[in-house]
């Protein structure tokens, strides 16, 4: 019995890695990803943004803020313009992607110990682009703030520099950012599109390779062979294993590798990920296996999925939570076990979380392979018995 399962497995294999197409969505397109996708983001974080500076004051303490700005890594002072509109202008341009204004009096102000207000704009077609910029800004204002601030107690109070900053900030606060400790955009989404990219190569793969024996790519070649006549059972499960044997060697290429050349968080323990490996390829695999059944031309599913990757990633709600989408979204994401495995996958790499831990979405993962697994033998059972006038594939 294990002889026919593997005899099944090895000649699948050997079909897939001659075959031009399905190496190219099998082997290629894994690889490839794995490196193309994760380069845009090599430097981690945003830097080096340019921003001007609009100075009304013109004063020493405006100077300085200026000079602090300046010295910030996240943005880089273009320009220091008298006028709002020019600032305005030069964004409008792209020279520059935000500008802080200060006001008049800003000095007089603060040594009068009265409140004055700092304007930052920001190009908010640039998502990245607004925050650290933002950020930036609102750093060097308010450190400038509390250094006045403190001079002003320590002199008026006849107290050293440190019990005046304590007098300032009572209670202190400090944030830690947990599991992303770059704060860097490729930390956040690429572990995730790694899932997808999986899932969507190895479903199209699959289909490429064809379900139904009628249709199979070298069904023509191999009609009358031992494999392709197998029974059911033993053809499906062979091949599936084929998959599942080929796509365990990218999920650990994947945690050893590319973790490591990249530089993203990666606390996954060899259990829970060994679990997760098993019962994520098992679900992808199954759907994979349906959907063979359904499309009688092997381009098809590649016309289909390369074009609903996009909304297949955004449906994973690791960008957006579930509870604000739609009811009907969140139903129809349910069907992908990309909307469970990312999750996990980020529970487990990212975080370092145990079976435990991840076990309510390992148990729809399990639901759905037991589901595509009863339906796809079904569908394969019927196709069988098929009588096809197209021809092969």
């Amino acid at each position: 019995m294990i002889s026919r399962l593997l005899k099944v497995t090895l000649t699948e294999w050997k079909l897939f890695v001659t075959d031009p197409a399905a190496v190219l969505l099998l082997v290629v397109a894994g690889i490839l990803y794995a490196f193309y996708y994760p380069t845009a983001y090599v430097n981690q974080t945003v830097s080096r943004v340019p921003v001007a500076i609009v100075d009304l004051d013109h004063s020493a303490k405006s100077r300085e803020l200026t000079r602090m700005a300046s010295a910030t890594q996240q943005v880089e002072v273009k320009a220091v313009y008298n006028d709002i509109l020019e600032a305005e202008t030069a964004m409008a341009r792209e020279d520059v992607f935000g500008f802080m204004v200060i006001p008049e009096n800003m000095e007089k102000d603060l040594l009068k110990k009265k409140p004055t207000t700092i304007n930052i704009f920001t190009h908010g077609a640039y998502v990245m682009l607004h925050g650290t910029i933002g950020t930036a800004f609102s750093t060097c204002a308010l450190t400038v703030g509390a250094v006045s601030k403190v001079k002003a107690i320590a002199l008026s109070k006849h107290v050293p520099s440190a019990k005046a900053m304590a007098m300032r900030d009572p209670i202190p606060i400090s944030v830690q950012t947990l599991f992303n400790n770059t704060g860097s955009y490729s930390n956040y989404v690429v572990p995730s599109v790694l899932v997808v990219i999986l899932q969507q190569s190895l479903i199209i793969g699959i289909c490429i390779m064809g379900g139904a024996r009628g249709h199979r790519r070298f069904r023509k070649n191999n009609r009358y062979s031992a494999v392709e006549n197998e029974s059911m059972p033993y053809r499906y499960l062979g091949r599936s294993l084929a998959y599942f044997l080929h796509y365990c060697c990218f999920i650990l290429f994947y945690h050893c590798f590319i973790y490591n050349l990249f530089d993203f968080p990666r606390r996954g323990e060899l259990l829970p990920m060994t679990v997760f490996a098993v019962v994520f390829l098992a679900s992808v695999i199954n759907f994979g296996m349906c959907l063979s059944q359904v499309f009688l031309h092997r381009e098809s599913s590649m016309q289909l999925f390369l074009n609903l990757s996009i909304p297949i990633l955004f449906l994973a709600n690791f960008s957006w939570p579930s509870y604000l989408m739609p009811g009907w979204m969140v139903w129809l994401s349910y069907v992908l076990p990309s909307t469970f495995a990312v999750p996990a996958w980020l529970s487990i790499e990212q975080m370092g979380g145990d079976i435990y831990d991840v076990a309510p979405k390992l148990y729809l993962l399990a639901l759905q392979a037991v589901i595509y697994l009863v339906l796809g033998m079904i569908l394969t059972h019927f196709r069988d018995r098929t009588h096809f006038k197209t021809g092969d594939m």
